[in-house]
């Protein structure tokens, strides 16, 4: 395979999974898993997101953990914003880079901000001119980019006029979401083959989703088109609450296992994120999704059984 020698993990969790858990994860909590991922090397880590609480209460908290957190040098705080309004309250918490997100189909940003297509785009505009003022990089996220759980299959030319405008807009990078787990590798080739030669200037992302299984399967097709930066959920945390059918995204520790057993590099101390990941589960109070954290790493050895050992030994 052609593979990067290097890739960028963002760390998800602590925003896209905490989001949607049914029980508010207290402040010193959330901090706590932040300083916990910071300590593996993380290099990029969504903290929060500045949005109405009562739009998602469960983040009602962002100013007070971007205050209380430990930033490590090298690392990235960024958070995600729906609006202006939560750029500058981002800015003022002293957020690194601002993400933000629209969707490919209609539908679906309908559901998830009650906005059409175009009133988001006009929206971000001003998302863009505060982070511009402040010297903060913008990174808009493309819901639905390979298939709507309301209107199926999203014509490319669609997802291509999404991206168009953002680049207009002056966007740094552009992530590529897959939503509800409708893509799979050829499909993410196709997609990357097609935008990534027409805009060449842009830091491309991918965000999946391990719905039907597929995240690292397309992970992998997208490295071998030249990305190299993926988000990924601490345990596989995660959802979208505006997307039928939506699990959790991409699990952390398993795609970083994946990419160091292949040579990759990530920066990131495996060992003690399958720790972090353990406390994730102690704090969410469940057993999470993700498959390192119970099979342990490839190389785990177990004791010969004692009659293995005494053939092996006989004679």
């Amino acid at each position: 395979m052609k593979v990067p020698k290097r890739v960028t993990i963002c760390e998800v969790g602590t925003r896209d999974g905490f989001q949607i858990e049914p029980d508010f994860i207290p402040t010193a909590l959330k901090v706590e898993v932040v300083n916990r991922l910071s300590d593996t090397g993380m290099p990029t880590i969504e903290v929060t997101s500045f949005v109405s609480p009562r739009a998602v209460p469960q983040l009602r908290d962002a100013e007070e953990v971007m205050a209380r957190i430990r930033r490590r040098p090298g690392t990235v705080y960024s958070a995600l914003v729906p609006n202006d309004k939560g750029a500058v309250r981002a800015v003022d918490a002293g957020v690194d880079e601002i993400h933000t997100v629209v969707s490919a189909s209609e539908s679906h940003n309908l559901a998830n901000v009650n906005m059409t297509i175009a009133e988001s785009l006009d929206k971000l505009r001003a998302v863009v001119e505060v982070c511009r003022r402040a010297g903060k990089p913008v990174v808009a996220g493309v819901s639905t980019s390979f298939g709507c759980p309301f209107e199926g299959e999203v014509p490319l030319k669609n997802l291509e006029s999404v991206v168009s405008r953002l680049v207009e807009l002056g966007v740094k990078g552009i992530a590529l979401a897959d939503t509800t787990g409708m893509a799979n590798p050829a499909q993410v080739a196709r997609t990357l083959e097609s935008l990534t030669p027409k805009f060449p200037t842009i830091e491309w992302t991918l965000h999946t989703h391990d719905t039907r299984a597929m995240a690292i399967p397309n992970i992998l097709a997208a490295m071998e088109r030249g990305v190299t930066r993926f988000d990924a959920s601490i345990g596989g945390l995660g959802g979208c609450p505006f997307a039928p059918g939506a699990s959790g995204n991409v699990c952390t520790e398993d795609l970083v296992h994946c990419l160091h057993a292949m040579g990759v590099e990530t920066g990131i101390d495996l060992d003690r994120l399958i720790e972090t990941a353990k406390r994730v589960q102690e704090i969410v109070g469940r057993p999470l999704p993700g498959q390192i954290i119970k099979a342990g790493k490839a190389d785990r050895r177990y004791p010969v059984p004692d009659l293995v050992h005494r053939r092996l030994t006989a004679g």
